[in-house]
């Protein structure tokens, strides 16, 4: 029992400290006008009201970096007082946590210790919309399921930062406190993909003028091929020549019976020659 024990506290996840800076800052600067605002709200009328609204007004500031890591809404400056529906619990919650808290603080330890274990009581209470004990004891098992001491330093951190950004400084620094607490809770819980920090919109390229295409260039017919010119004969070689007749040769003719022959005649038979009779 004891080794699963053992072995099921080392293989819960442990708090990303590093992660819980980086979305708590993304947070931060993508609302960072909304809540550097309502900080100075919620100071101005903590002060007023002797610290009466101090509670609903830090639940007003939680439910702006809630409302921006879980919806990915836009924060306000009315959100401030988003949570003045539950008056009573978040005046009671505040009242319980400071006191027991700084009654500890005599110890120096155990304010450190307790602040470290409560360190959700408020996410929880905005998220969830638990009461103060059931936050209470939610927000310890969830600190110390997830690593007591990363959530130790987280705080030490805190109270560092506080010690240094006296007066209008806190101004900056309580709302970037709440916003990486917020950011740390819900890594806890397993969110790890959270809202980046807002790129400034680059303006469009212009585009590039379109560029008609040169018309082509007309088809030159290729000249016809000029005549095959003939050798001319050599200079000085005459040109060959038929041979024409001889001026004196005579031609060459039939020739024709002599005009003194007499012709040739067939001998008629003698007058008184009488033909020979049948026997």
């Amino acid at each position: 029992m004891t080794v699963d024990a053992t072995t099921s506290a080392l293989a819960r996840p442990r708090l990303d400290v590093g992660l819980a800076f980086k979305n708590g800052w993304n947070a931060f600067t993508a609302d960072i006008v909304p809540l550097l605002v309502g900080t100075l709200i919620a100071g101005i009328l903590s002060v007023i009201t002797l610290g009466i609204l101090a509670g609903p007004l830090s639940a007003g500031l939680y439910n702006m970096v809630v409302g921006r890591i879980r919806d990915g809404r836009h924060a306000e400056i009315g959100d401030v007082f988003s949570c003045m529906n539950r008056f009573w619990g978040f005046l009671w919650a505040a009242i319980v946590l400071v006191v027991l808290i700084a009654l500890a603080s005599l110890t120096i330890v155990g304010g450190v210790l307790l602040a470290t274990v409560w360190i959700y009581v408020f996410p929880f209470m905005v998220d969830r919309k638990m009461g103060l004990t059931a936050a209470m004891s939610a927000s310890y098992h969830q600190v110390v399921d997830n690593g007591f001491w990363e959530h130790l330093a987280l705080i030490v951190v805190f109270f560092a930062i506080g010690a240094v950004a006296n007066g209008w400084v806190g101004i900056l620094t309580t709302p970037f406190t709440i916003a990486v607490i917020t950011a740390a809770y819900f890594v806890t819980r397993g969110h790890q993909g959270l809202i980046e920090q807002p790129a400034a919109p680059t303006p469009p390229a212009p585009a590039a003028p379109t560029v008609e295409a040169a018309p082509a260039a007309p088809a030159i017919e290729t000249a016809p091929a000029a005549p095959a010119i003939e050798a001319a004969p050599a200079a000085n070689e005459a040109p060959t020549a038929i041979a024409a007749p001889a001026a004196d040769a005579a031609p060459t003719t039939i020739a024709a019976p002599a005009a003194d022959a007499a012709p040739t005649t067939i001998a008629a038979p003698a007058a008184d020659e009488a033909p020979t009779a049948e026997a």
